[in-house]
């Protein structure tokens, strides 16, 4: 029975072609000069099988690749690599040290560059832009 509604009737019959799907009636082609054997291989792809119906109750599910992990099992987690630090550490409230233990804060960009331009191995690149941003107010 065709179906009515959104999108309109439904025509066809299943397994012919449809003027309107040109993916499904395009002709079967090869690759010219390739070794022997591979264009019949190639032609079979292009008449692989035709979709099959919906799978009925009697169908077996095909064994996957990678087994399914157990309920209750994490398998991708891995154990903390801090087991005696609390989670709340770094933060301003809760057991753990506060934000000190972040290392220093810097409040604008001035400050950042000052501190790239004074570790050791800077370029005279880092030590101008610091100088830049310091007398931009930045």
């Amino acid at each position: 029975m065709p179906r009515k509604g959104k999108g309109g009737e439904r025509q066809g019959t299943p397994g012919t072609a449809y003027g309107n799907r040109t993916d499904l009636n395009m002709p079967i082609s090869t690759v010219p000069g390739q070794d022997y054997g591979k264009a019949a291989v190639q032609q079979a792809a292009q008449r692989a099988v035709p979709m099959a119906s919906s799978p009925s109750a009697s169908a077996q599910p095909q064994a996957s690749a990678a087994p399914m992990p157990q309920p209750g099992s994490f398998p991708h987690l891995e154990p903390t690599q801090r087991p005696n630090e609390p989670v709340t550490t770094g933060l301003p409230f809760g057991p753990g040290a506060g934000p000190e233990a972040m290392g220093p804060s810097y409040a604008n960009l001035g400050q950042i560059l000052s501190a790239a331009a004074s570790s050791s191995g800077a370029s005279s690149l880092a030590t101008m832009l610091a100088s830049s941003a310091k007398s931009l107010g930045l």
